[in-house]
């Protein structure tokens, strides 16, 4: 895709002008609306299993489906978005969620739904989250152009973190005043806003790529580059351990709120949204104030600033505490997201970067196995020891990629392409 006519990616100009920029300012507004959707469905799921089934293991799961598009579409997505038109693919997956939405709302309110719709609707939000990072947010990187990609993957980061604060608190009040219908309905709502930012685009694109290179010969050619670069290994190596070790004990939220903190579905929410503000502060302020030299310091800190929070909020017998661990893992969460979409994206060169970017979303991926790890250790020794035994081999698996990856080290040289 080309950049916007009169888009200079030499411009100079602060992470607010973005805004200004009509094609940018409707590609982030569909990530702001589906990514509401996706916190808002993540608390709703969550509680309702968990009163459905009792289980934190079924929680786990369903959260393990959302999660299994990942590595299934995001190479494959990133290749073909190569050589069809990126808005006609999000339009089509935007659609497609907008009519699961309609189903569901209308499945619940006459009281028909059953886990197994409740689980068809979390894959579909899971392939849209797929798609998003090798569609989206290449073509955001690309309307922003290199000298302000920092600034736009950060500014994404802020708004996806404020719909992680603002969608679970949305969410538990509406479980508690609507049922889970009122949710739903919602979710259909903001999808049809997303296609309707979408239907408005009219950023230029560029053809599509022609050649003798099959499917799988282009998602070949994206990792023979990423096997080359230390750097790009040892990047996705700290996604993998993010997404298998961190990430999943997330999961537990809604089970240690309401089997150890004894809390309803609404203060569960504002639990995940105290996640959501940390995420939205430490993204306003890593997309203003992050430097190339601190990229790699700051993606590192993250995923340690995450793990610890996590285990305090496992160990933590006392709400307050619970919501200020949960504001710290947020923060940790947005170095982490905001510093792995900006060095991935700038260091695999143009031509490659939307296969890179399906690269990236398979490592996010392996959160899968993350989530049956988690829900076994949840089934053996139940939702809190879970969550600890993660997040502490979180660190240790962090440790071990500094120790043996030099080129991730805080400090290393970064040279975007």
């Amino acid at each position: 895709m080309s950049r916007t006519p009169g888009v200079d990616e030499k411009r100079p100009g602060g992470t607010m002008s973005l805004l200004r920029e009509a094609a940018f300012r409707r590609v982030w507004l569909v990530g702001t609306l589906v990514g509401t959707v996706r916190w808002i469905e993540f608390l709703v799921t969550g509680v309702y299993v968990l009163e459905l089934t009792g289980s934190p293991v079924q929680v786990a799961l369903m959260t393990m489906l959302r999660m299994v598009p990942m590595p299934l579409l995001s190479a494959f997505a990133g290749a073909i978005a190569e050589r069809i038109s990126r808005r006609r693919l999000l339009l089509a997956l935007l659609s497609v969620g907008l009519l699961v939405s309609l189903a569901q709302a209308g499945l619940a309110w006459s009281g028909r739904l059953e886990l197994w719709h409740v689980a068809i609707g979390v894959v579909v939000n899971g392939a849209i989250w797929a798609i998003d990072m090798p569609v989206r947010r290449t073509m955001l990187g690309e309307l922003a152009g290199p000298g302000r990609t920092a600034g736009a993957m950060g500014l994404d980061a802020a708004t996806n973190n404020a719909t992680r604060m603002l969608g679970p608190g949305v969410g538990g009040l509406l479980l508690e005043t609507t049922g889970i219908h009122g949710a739903f309905l919602l979710g259909s709502v903001l999808y049809a806003g997303g296609l309707w930012m979408l239907l408005g685009l009219r950023a230029a694109e560029a053809p599509p790529l022609v050649g003798a290179l099959r499917l799988f010969q282009r998602i070949g050619e994206g990792l023979r580059v990423i096997r080359g670069d230390p750097a790009l290994v040892g990047t996705l190596t700290i996604t993998v351990v993010f997404n298998v070790f961190a990430w999943p004990a997330t999961a537990m939220v809604p089970v240690i709120g309401e089997q150890h903190l004894r809390l309803t579905a609404f203060p569960i929410g504002l639990l995940m949204s105290a996640d959501g503000l940390g995420a939205l502060l430490g993204a306003i302020l890593v997309a203003h104030g992050a430097r190339p030299t601190m990229f790699r310091g700051l993606y590192m800190l993250g995923v340690a600033m995450f793990a610890a929070a996590s285990i305090v909020f496992a160990l933590s017998p006392w709400p307050l505490l619970s919501g200020l661990a949960q504001v710290t893992a947020g923060f940790g969460s947005a170095c982490f997201a905001t510093m792995q979409a900006t060095i991935v994206f700038l260091s695999a060169p143009p031509a490659v970067r939307a296969r890179v970017m399906g690269v990236l979303s398979v490592c996010i991926g392996t959160a899968v196995l993350g989530f049956v790890h988690l829900s076994l250790l949840a089934h053996w020794l139940g939702g809190v020891a879970a969550a600890l035994v993660t997040s502490s081999a979180a660190l240790v698996a962090l440790a071990l990629v500094a120790v043996f990856q030099p080129a991730v080290r805080p400090g290393a040289p970064f040279v975007p392409r």
